[in-house]
């Protein structure tokens, strides 16, 4: 990888960030620039480092739902239509009810019917609106979604209003993934978005998207070190642009199904190409997060469930990794998300930590007092302890577990009726965060009309 930056160089399709590195000394010849070894140390040396010390406290995290859904799979048609306000609001509305999530994000993106004069800021005025968890944008900033595509002036807004309404501008108060525009290259709207982070002295995450014999190498290794050496590219422009900069990395790289030309992720080869990056973090103690609960089926079918929680489990076998970070709902590998699927998964989530926490090897000290007793009584239905019950065990009221009999009952087959009601009361339930006047009245300049107070 290191030879890659110095010998073939990645493209910077922004003139402020080739005069920087022309600047620091780098040879550029057009939009390539070059990194040599001794430019590639100094910035390393500057990021900051983190130390991996396994805790063995293991468990999946969901991070917010559906990640970056444009299409919504409708629950009762079966078919995929574009997601529109409505659905984004019902998202925010499930996240919300749930201690599952730990941030937000606009996951239903760019969703139809957002009238804002902004449709970027429009976007992050509603997650503001509806959610109060920590922001952890998975969309930037763009051309086509902000106001006059200036993609400058709407970045920097964007953040200034979740300052305003989470009344801090001291410390982070939201975490940005930059994705770079693979092969070696850093497109000119990723530049932009990234500059605005370190003025506003926010939360970074590079990740790389590379497909296999497509935007990248036909090979699995060859794809780490394409990503890698992106990586190291964007890290050392950080540093240029401020040194001490924390840096984190993530990867969403994965193979081509060359028959479909769409990216696998429900797929062995997208955890070897994760796992492999990740190792090469832990040798640079590069902060590094690792994504899980992935799935490229179309349907809340077995190929969905299996690769969701093949994508979940399976890292925390292949590595020493302790958190896995997942979208629940997330369906057509990013390019679709699911209501239905999001419940699911959040079941998975919980039922998943349970194998990961282990148990807690307490023994009941009236057991060998219950046993001599189950001789005369036959059954511990009258001697047992319900809590103890309630405690070791849980029964999924999501998963379908009503016996053999009930389960010839073939009269709706075609939606579960234990998911719908599971999302119809968390939204009947749902509350808005409490904001003040000021908050309201800010938040409302950039609301679209459905979703004005």
């Amino acid at each position: 990888a290191t030879d890659i930056l110095e010998t073939v160089g990645v493209e910077f399709e922004l003139d402020s960030a080739i005069g920087l590195f022309k600047k620091n000394g780098a040879r550029v010849e057009g939009k390539r620039v070059f990194i040599s070894p001794s430019l590639l140390t100094a910035a390393l040396d500057s990021l900051p480092r983190v130390k991996y010390d396994p805790t063995h406290n293991k468990r999946l995290i969901a991070a917010s739902p559906f990640s970056n859904a444009p299409m919504i799979l409708d629950d009762f048609t079966g078919r995929f239509r574009q997601g529109n306000v409505q659905d984004a609001v019902k998202m925010y509305q499930l996240a919300e009810t749930s201690d599952l999530y730990e941030s937000i994000n606009p996951g239903v993106v760019d969703p139809e019917g957002n009238d804002s004069e902004d449709p970027y800021i429009g976007q992050i005025a509603m997650m503001l609106k509806y959610s109060d968890k920590f922001p952890s944008l998975n969309i930037r900033a763009t051309k086509s979604n902000t106001k006059n595509s200036d993609v400058y002036t709407s970045a920097k807004k964007a953040i200034q209003l979740i300052k305003a309404i989470k009344g801090d501008d001291s410390s982070p108060v939201m975490a940005q993934g930059i994705c770079p525009l693979a092969p070696l290259s850093y497109d000119e709207e990723s530049l932009i978005n990234l500059n605005v982070l370190v003025e506003e002295e926010q939360n970074i995450t590079i990740l790389p998207c590379t497909l296999s014999f497509m935007t990248g190498p036909e090979s699995l290794l060859g794809i780490v070190v394409h990503d890698i050496a992106i990586c190291l590219a964007g890290m050392v422009y950080i540093q240029l642009l401020r040194p001490g900069t924390s840096v984190s990395l993530t990867n969403s790289s994965t193979m081509s199904d060359m028959r479909t030309m769409q990216p696998a992720y429900g797929s062995p080869e997208y955890l070897q190409i994760q796992t492999m990056f990740y190792e090469v973090c832990l040798h640079f103690e590069i902060n590094c997060i690792l994504g899980g609960g992935f799935s490229d089926g179309t349907r809340n079918d077995y190929q969905s469930g299996f690769e969701s929680c093949f994508t979940a489990i399976a890292p925390f076998y292949m590595t020493v990794v302790d958190e896995l970070w997942c979208c629940p709902g997330l369906m057509a590998a990013f390019a679709g998300g699911s209501f239905q699927k999001m419940i699911l998964d959040e079941e998975l989530i919980v039922n998943c930590n349970r194998i990961l926490v282990g148990l807690n090897l307490e023994f009941d000290p009236l057991l060998k007092d219950k046993l001599v007793e189950s001789l005369s009584t036959k059954s511990f239905l009258t001697i047992g302890s319900p809590a103890i019950y309630r405690k070791e065990q849980r029964v999924s009221h999501i998963f379908d577990k009503k016996g053999i009999d009930l389960g010839n009952d073939t009269s709706d087959v075609s939606v579960d009726i234990n998911v719908l009601k599971e999302i119809e009361k968390r939204c009947a339930t749902y509350v808005l965060p409490d904001r003040s006047e000021t908050q309201i009245n800010l938040l409302q300049r950039y609301q679209p009309t459905q979703c004005k107070y």
